[in-house]
C-alpha cells in the first residue's frame, strides 16, 4: 500500500444477531477513497484507521470514522465523508 492518504470515507451500517442472547446489534464496515480514483470497500474499523494513519493522526482518524456513520442510516451505505474533518461531500 502506498504512504498515500485518502481523500473520503463512507461507513455501512450492517446488521448482526448475537447466536446466545439472539439480540440485533448494528456494526459499520468502511469504504476508502484515494485521490488517484481507487477505492477500498469492506474494510473494518482497525483496517480503515491504519489506511487513515490512526496511529499518527488519531483525532483526524476519529472524526473522519465519528462523521461516516453520522451520515449513514439505519442499515445501508451512507453519505461519502472529507478526510480529516468528517463533512458529507456534495454528491456528484
Amino acid at each position: 500500500m502506498t504512504a498515500q492518504m485518502p481523500i473520503a470515507v463512507q461507513a455501512t451500517a450492517q446488521q448482526g444477531i448475537r447466536r446466545l442472547t439472539r439480540i440485533r446489534y448494528r456494526y459499520f464496515s468502511y469504504a476508502l477513497r484515494f485521490a488517484d480514483g481507487r477505492e477500498v470497500h469492506g474494510l473494518g474499523w482497525a483496517e480503515a484507521d491504519k489506511l487513515l494513519q490512526g496511529y499518527r493522526y488519531p483525532a483526524d482518524a476519529s472524526c473522519t470514522h465519528h462523521g461516516a456513520e453520522r451520515h449513514c442510516p439505519a442499515f445501508g451505505a451512507g453519505a461519502w465523508v472529507d478526510y480529516p474533518y468528517g463533512r458529507p461531500l456534495a454528491q456528484q
